[in-house]
């Protein structure tokens, strides 16, 4: 189509041009022109039949305005070929012409909106106002400053009126596009279509330049450029139709680089430009202005005016709105981690600061969702602001951790909010219990500004103790923090240098005592110090993170040993037992590695049993995830300490485990009472019955191994059979016949 209508236009100039030579017949350009509009109204068609709703109700009614014109220049060419022959515009065409520029006004004014709040729409009513009150100075400059193009009557009349509305049209168009925002499926189109209010004013300026050649009738030499421009709007249309999103910006890189300007619409701008560089060439040529120029000037100058005491207004909200998100939390309201350390450093007097977190809450938020982890953070914070009263100040530090300012002294705040949490939350329409774990400090003057990382400090030892803990800030807390800084330190100097050993511990068969299985232990030798046990170093690690890498060589040098005695024993050969922690099992990457390091050293994976505490996987989420995943890759899985932990039997049912390490403190009152040994025995029942290996733990007497295995139970492990050893000595004990002393 586009092609199409570029050919009537050319064919109309060569026409027209043509007959400024020679005589010709006045209706010689109307043909050409109904081509034109007829190509116009195919185009809009094709443009209305591909789009959404929105777009194929805007081409749908443009569709009308051109048939409108293409009747119009019908009934005016019979009228000149057949009727009166004469030059007038036949009311009927004028009428046709009026209802296709009232068409195209209300194709564009009827175009949707996005909703806006009162605010928004003041000023976006008085941007509108800003260009109409633009345009409307100057079209009528030019409209009742030019010299008229007819001598009066009918035809004068409809065409002032096609002007008018035309020119609104076009207004209305840039408004839409420019300023209301016409959303990014029609405003490439709108854009395009503008110009096309143009035409009309041109057609008014240039009508007396014509006048002399009758062919040249501007209301016909106007349409094939009308329905070229319209042609190429319906290509646009069609482009932004078929990509889904507008072709400016699939190849503008000022579309892409908008970056501060994107918020600001620059057609307000220019009108103003516009009327204020048509002021200025009025006043150099006349000295002085019009009464209508002047009287235009001055409601334009107060639009402006009060459009800018509206941006200033607004821009005063968005100063409060951005003071507001700088120190208050979006999710809970409540202050943030600024604000309350702001507060904080401006008391002197006796003040105490508690912190606070939720304890397992992102394994909470992986099992439950965004949406719920939101509401119950919000749940959280309105607990803690109902159990601190108005005195305090209590913020949202970071993620699930709360803290809590309160004047005066109260070391027991902490175990005041702890009590708190063992009350459900009601979070959805539903309850959740949510333990917190918290630590406070108090103290005044100078101390004052350092309560809030002492508190954190006391926070993180208790945590050491377990969930659901509060801890007070102690000068021995300082030492404690310095000391674990320190040895965190050391930690990554010992892997860098070498000073980790693996001691193995091994698993018996009962009652012969075989060497079936062994633990891996590992064990710290600084140079030139002594010994440091892994119940001091290990805390340390996790909390530092550097549990992840001493994982990992914890893991490729057992699966190296492992490896070592598969190529010598074969199928004789012991399963290794490798401990992961919590920490561990949270980091995506884990099965991963283990998977390297089996195929690295050649290790078939059923020599391998990996151990978990019920404690990293009670939550579900991401650690239960890296579990399944491990158990895919055909290592065996060991609940460590069974029993001990949190919803053990429940855990059977989720979790993949192979193995289950009865806990030391089941062992220990065996050979007791009944009532000693039932858990015991129970344990072996049901690993029996769920097709599970049952291995007891901490094994120190021949009568806990005697009663073991009349319990039931097939494996065992403790100092009775031997203590950890280096992997060396391992050799010596898989070629004994037992481990019985």
């Amino acid at each position: 189509m586009l092609a199409l209508a570029a050919v009537w236009l050319l064919v109309a100039v060569a026409f027209g041009a043509a007959g400024t030579l020679r005589p010709v017949p006045p209706w010689l350009l109307w043909p050409a022109a109904i081509g034109a509009t007829v190509t116009a109204t195919v185009a809009c068609r094709i443009a209305a039949a591909t789009g959404d709703a929105v777009v194929h109700a805007f081409w749908r009614r443009l569709t009308s305005t051109w048939v409108f014109l293409t009747a119009g220049g019908v009934v005016q060419l019979i009228s000149r070929l057949f009727i009166d022959r004469s030059e007038a515009l036949h009311p009927v065409a004028a009428v046709c012409f009026a209802a296709a520029a009232g068409f195209a006004m209300v194709a564009v004014i009827r175009l949707p909106h996005p909703r806006r709040t009162w605010r928004s729409s003041l000023a976006l009513g008085l941007d509108m106002a800003i260009v109409t009150t633009a345009a409307a100075i100057v079209f009528s400059h030019f409209l009742w400053y030019t010299a008229n193009p007819a001598t009066g009557g009918t035809a004068t009349a409809t065409f002032l009126l096609i002007v008018m509305i035309t020119g609104s049209a076009a207004v209305a168009a840039v408004i839409k596009a420019g300023v209301a925002g016409a959303g990014p499926a029609l405003a490439p189109a709108l854009w395009t279509l503008a110009p096309i209010g143009l035409i009309s004013p041109v057609s008014w300026i240039l009508a007396p330049v014509m006048a002399p050649w009758p062919h040249l009738d501007m209301s016909v030499a106007s349409l094939p450029v009308a329905a070229l421009i319209v042609a190429i709007a319906a290509w646009v249309q069609d482009r932004v139709n078929a990509s889904g999103r507008p072709a400016a910006a699939q190849s503008s890189p000022a579309g892409r680089r908008r970056g501060a300007w994107r918020n600001i619409g620059l057609v307000p701008y220019i009108a103003v430009a516009a009327v204020a560089t048509l002021l200025i060439v009025v006043t150099l040529r006349l000295g002085y202005l019009t009464p209508g120029l002047a009287g235009g000037s001055v409601v334009l100058t107060v639009l402006v005016v009060t459009r800018q005491l509206l941006a200033l207004l607004d821009n005063a909200v968005l100063l409060d709105r951005l003071e507001d998100q700088v120190h208050l939390d979006d999710l809970t309201g409540l202050p943030n981690r600024r604000l309350f350390t702001a507060t904080l450093a401006r008391r002197t007097e006796r003040t105490t600061v508690a912190v606070c977190d939720l304890d397992g809450f992102a394994a909470l938020n992986d099992r439950l969702g965004d949406e719920t982890g939101d509401a119950l953070l919000r749940a959280a914070a309105e607990r803690v602001t109902a159990v601190t009263g108005d005195a305090a100040v209590v913020a949202r530090l970071l993620g699930d951790e709360f803290g809590v300012l309160m004047p005066g002294g109260g070391t027991a705040l902490a175990e005041k909010l702890v009590d708190a949490f063992r009350t459900p939350l009601r979070v959805d329409s539903r309850d959740l219990l949510v333990t917190v774990t918290a630590g406070v400090a108090t103290g005044a003057g100078d101390e004052v500004p350092d309560l809030l990382r002492r508190a954190e400090l006391a926070l993180q030892a208790a945590k050491y103790t377990g969930a659901d803990r509060a801890r007070e800030h102690s000068s021995a807390l300082d030492a404690t923090a310095q000391h674990h800084a320190e040895l965190a330190a050391a930690l990554r100097r010992g892997l860098e240098n070498g000073e980790f050993r693996l001691l193995y511990q091994p698993i018996v068969e009962l009652p012969s005592g075989l060497v079936t299985g062994v633990e891996a232990l590992v064990r710290w030798h600084p140079v030139d110090q002594p010994v440091i046990s892994p119940a001091e170093f290990i805390p340390v690690a996790e909390h530092s993170g550097l549990i992840i890498d001493l994982g990992a060589w914890i893991l490729d040098q057992a699966c190296a040993d492992a490896a070592a005695w598969q190529h010598r024993h074969g199928a004789g050969g012991p399963r290794v037992n490798i401990n992961v922690s919590a920490r561990q099992l949270l980091d995506p990457d884990l099965p991963g590695l283990v998977a390297e390091a089996l195929r690295r050293h050649g290790l078939t994976p059923d020599r391998i049993t990996i151990e978990i505490t019920e404690t990293a996987v009670f939550a579900g989420g991401a650690a239960l995830e890296t579990v399944r995943e491990l158990r895919e890759l055909g290592v065996g899985l060991a609940l460590d300490d069974f029993g001990t932990g949190h919803s053990s039997l429940t855990l059977l049912r989720t979790c993949p485990v192979t193995t289950l390490k009865v806990d030391k403190s089941f062992i220990d009152d065996l050979n007791g009472t009944a009532e000693q040994e039932a858990i015991a025995s129970s344990l072996s029942t049901i690993a029996s019955t769920l097709g599970l290996r049952a291995v007891a733990e901490g094994v120190e007497t021949r009568d806990q191994a005697d009663r073991l295995h009349a319990l039931g139970y097939r494996y065992a492990q403790g100092f009775y059979f031997a203590r950890p050893v280096p992997a060396a000595d391992i050799e010596a004990l898989l070629t004994a016949p037992a481990l019985t002393p």
